[in-house]
């Protein structure tokens, strides 16, 4: 073998073993797993390139209604860190034993009625969702978004503007029952119902086909995100960075940047 070929077999092998040795290499890196509410989607999948920087950790992302979400970690599922879109369904996975510490508020967000651009059924104002024929679309009442969206319906049953049976009047016309809020966003956008209900942070990708209207604040209550650690987390030091980075300025950033509201 030639003098410059065994430098050159030599840079090869030191290469291939100074990637191997590598703490970042591919197949070494540390990975976050984290079952998070679906309105999360767009700001957790902006911030994981800067956590991924900030701490040498990838994130893996399941994203769901916070309800299918919980029954799969009570399944056994795992996962490092869990974000729910209510206090409700944390409080499911505190209870049933699955946080490894206690839960903080991450961001808050608000409820909006969608309508198709073109508006078919003429939807003025949330008091004509009660209008025979209207077609609703609703994430599921287990899902936070639709517990949240038929509250605040039957809240409003009797205040001015609103006939006493409103909530009632409202459900009826429910045509669909979504597994989460972005599912209900998509519908809306495809015009596969008269009007829909999800968060204003859901609005932004889907803009240019829908009309939001903000429910009265006195009306929908407030969303709010818990986040926690879990127990048995297969990261345990990488569930507590996660949540770490989320609740700090730089994470927080990118919840603000989607429109959530400060916890």
């Amino acid at each position: 073998m030639t003098h410059s070929l065994v430098l050159r077999s030599l840079a090869a092998c030191g290469a291939a073993l100074l990637l191997a040795s590598s703490p970042l290499a591919a197949a070494d890196q540390p990975t976050v797993t984290v079952f998070a509410a679906a309105s999360l989607r767009e700001a957790f999948e902006a911030a994981a390139p800067a956590f991924e920087k900030q701490t040498g950790m990838k994130t893996t992302y399941s994203f769901g209604g916070s309800d299918t979400l919980v029954t799969q970690l009570k399944q056994g599922a795992p996962a490092d860190v869990f974000v729910s879109a209510n206090e409700a369904q944390m409080k499911v996975a505190s209870d049933a034993g699955l946080l490894a510490g206690p839960a903080r508020t991450v961001a808050r967000n608000h409820l909006v009625l969608i309508v198709p651009k073109e508006n078919p059924a003429k939807i003025a104002a949330l008091a004509d969702l009660a209008k025979p024929g209207v077609k609703l679309v609703l994430a599921a009442p287990t899902v936070p978004a639709g517990a949240y969206a038929r509250a605040a319906f039957h809240k409003l049953g009797g205040t001015p503007g609103y006939p006493a049976d409103f909530g009632g009047a409202v459900e009826r016309n429910v045509v669909s029952n979504e597994v989460d809020v972005k599912a209900v966003a998509t519908k809306i956008a495809l015009g596969e119902g008269d009007a829909g209900v999800v968060y204003a942070t859901d609005v932004t990708p889907i803009a240019a086909t829908v009309t939001a209207t903000r429910f009265p604040a006195a009306a929908a209550p407030e969303a709010i995100y818990p986040i926690a650690p879990l127990k048995g987390a297969p990261n345990a030091a990488g569930a507590r960075a996660f949540v770490t980075f989320i609740l700090s300025p730089a994470g927080q950033a990118f919840l603000r940047a989607r429109g959530f509201a400060a916890p």
